[in-house]
């Protein structure tokens, strides 16, 4: 007879304690997800503002590049700028419209130009460029598409 209440016992024990782990696990497995749910939601709407920022700063910086020999106080005739983008924003051939009108016989110089916004740096390539520039290691090439090279 107490063999058997202890087994009863013992059987309730072991429901009880399987019935607490299945309801608990579905609980804290419900509550986690939830929160991890609800997490998720956030950084993505974080990460999405971040990069809507960050297109949108790339895109202003982009334009203003292009548009600076317009509207800033660019110190070179607009005409003597060119656009190239990459890897600088800007060569300059100062006095290009000079030379083109026959006020001038040659050009003043060649300048390379990069425009920055804000507290924008040089890009590792644009620091090369400038090294190289600065070193004089600057040449110039024509190529006569007949397969003649034509150095000068």
């Amino acid at each position: 007879m107490i063999a058997v209440a202890v087994l009863a016992l013992l059987a309730g024990l072991i429901v009880g304690v399987v019935t607490t782990y299945v309801l608990l696990h579905a609980r804290i497995e419900s509550s986690a997800s939830s929160k991890l749910g609800s997490w998720r939601n956030d950084e993505e709407e974080q990460i999405r503002e971040e990069s809507g920022r960050r297109s949108e700063a790339v895109l202003r910086g982009r334009i203003t590049e292009q548009l600076a020999p317009f509207l800033y106080d660019f110190p070179f005739a607009a005409l003597d700028a060119r656009f190239i983008g990459n890897p600088v924003d800007f060569i300059v051939f100062d006095g290009y419209g000079e030379v083109k009108s026959g006020q001038r016989d040659s050009l003043r110089s060649i300048i390379f130009v990069e425009v920055k916004t804000g507290v924008a740096e040089l890009t590792t390539i644009e620091r090369r460029v400038k090294a190289c520039v600065e070193a004089k290691n600057v040449w110039t090439h024509t190529l006569d598409v007949n397969g003649d090279v034509r150095n000068g």
